[in-house]
Parts: structure tokens; C-alpha cells; sequence
């Protein structure tokens, strides 16, 4: 199924799943690491690739950077853009062929988007090619051996409605190949499985514990820096 019409029927309940207790933990284990990984900063031009109803959009704007957020999905948008009036710009774009000059942002990012594209290491370089040079590109994926990719695949087998029936998951190692020079930095989180969760704070603390550890993270980001024109 096109990604397009893959979110189009999801479009108006999407964002449920961040109003649960389970959805609220993910929700900011996944800001945290992406801002960590980032490191967005006030006045930059931000694109945010794959941003569905905002939530990176918005969270990059109120931050203090000119955003650009694109998505395939009309009703996705659609969804996004009656959130909030904000200073952003949305456009529906397919991410394997940007609407955008060479060199015109300071920061891209990406996450839980190449898990449901054809052909993730186009979607990459097309990332890659509109960011400035000093530009960094931030992609969160979900960790195919964690058990995150495990829950999903499962709910993908057994809900032929869910957009998770279409899901590919990588590993670092498979998303790192992506692109024809090293990342410059990998951090991993969701360490709590969808099964154990209870409540948010003994989560966290969970969380924090298995990140010093770093056993069985569920998702991870990825960062490539642009050192060349």
C-alpha cells in the first residue's frame, strides 16, 4: 500500500495512541533522545521529514527555528495544520523527491518514517542533499530486535488494518549502511517494553536504570553530520 493512502485512513485517530499512559512514556523517551541527538537551536531552519500531525513540527517551532514540515498524507496534514496557529509550514510532498533547493536547512529530521517507505536510503540521501553544509540529519527508527518491533509485527499479523501489516524495522547496523559514510553519533532508548509498562514514573526510573546498562533498547536515533557541500 502507497504511504499516502496507508495514513490517510489513520489520519484522524492517530495521535490516540500519545494521549494513553503507555503513549505518554514513549512520547517523551523518544523527544528526549531526538533533542539530545539534535541538539536544535534557536533562529536554525529545521525540515521535519515524514511529520505526520506535527508533533516534531511543533515542538521545533516553539523551540525557536523556522520549520518546514512534509508529508505525504493529505489527511495527515490536514490534522496537523488545525492544531495550531503557529509560524510553520506544512507541505505534502513524497520525501523521495523534496521540493527544496540544495543547501537550504540546518537541520533534518526523521522518526518512526522509514520503518513504512520503499526505498529508506533515497528518502536519506534526498534528507541529506537539502541540508546545509554543518548540517545535521537525526533519524529515530524503532530497533528490529527490540521488543517494540516485536509488539508491532505481532499487531501487524494480527490487525490487517494496522499500518504496522506494512512495517519494515532495522537495526543500527542496517540504518548506519544506509548512507555512504559513518554516522556521527547513535543513541538508543526505549528500554521498557510495551508489555511491562505500569505506571509512567516507575517507568522512567527503569528507563533510566537499563540506559546505563544499555539493555534490550527498543528504538534508537542516528545522526549524520553534512561536512561536505
Amino acid at each position: 500500500m502507497k504511504e499516502e493512502a496507508l495514513f490517510d485512513e489513520t489520519a484522524s485517530t492517530y495521535d490516540d495512541f500519545c494521549s494513553t499512559p503507555l503513549g505518554h512514556f514513549v512520547d517523551v523517551v523518544e523527544h528526549e533522545i531526538i533533542a539530545a541527538t539534535a541538539r536544535p537551536k534557536q533562529g536554525e531552519k529545521a525540515i521535519d521529514l515524514g511529520c505526520g500531525t506535527g508533533s516534531y513540527t511543533y515542538w521545533l517551532s516553539d523551540l525557536g527555528l523556522s520549520v518546514v514540515g512534509v508529508d505525504v498524507s493529505r489527511k495527515m496534514l490536514g490534522v496537523a495544520r488545525r492544531k495550531q496557529c503557529n509560524v510553520v509550514t506544512f507541505v505534502q510532498a513524497d520525501l523521495l523527491g523534496l521540493p527544496f533547493d540544495n543547501n537550504t536547512f540546518d537541520l533534518a529530521i526523521c522518526n518512526i518514517v522509514l520503518e513504512f517507505i520503499q526505498d529508506p536510503a533515497a528518502a536519506l540521501r534526498e534528507g541529506f542533499r537539502v541540508l546545509k553544509p554543518g548540517g545535521r540529519l537525526v533519524v529515530g527508527c524503532i530497533n528490529r530486535f527490540g521488543a517494540w518491533a516485536k509488539k508491532y509485527t505481532e499487531r501487524g499479523q494480527q490487525d490487517p488494518a494496522s499500518v504496522y501489516r506494512y512495517a519494515r524495522f532495522f537495526s543500527v547496523e542496517e540504518l548506519s549502511g544506509t548512507l555512504p559514510f559513518h554516522p556521527s553519533e547513535v543513541r538508543f532508548g526505549l528500554y521498557v517494553g510495551p508489555d511491562e509498562f505500569q505506571v509512567f514514573d516507575t517507568a522512567m526510573r527503569l528507563e533510566r536504570e537499563r540506559d546505563a546498562q544499555h539493555q534490550g533498547a527498543g528504538y534508537f536515533v542516528v545522526r549524520w553530520d553534512k561536512t561536505q557541500p
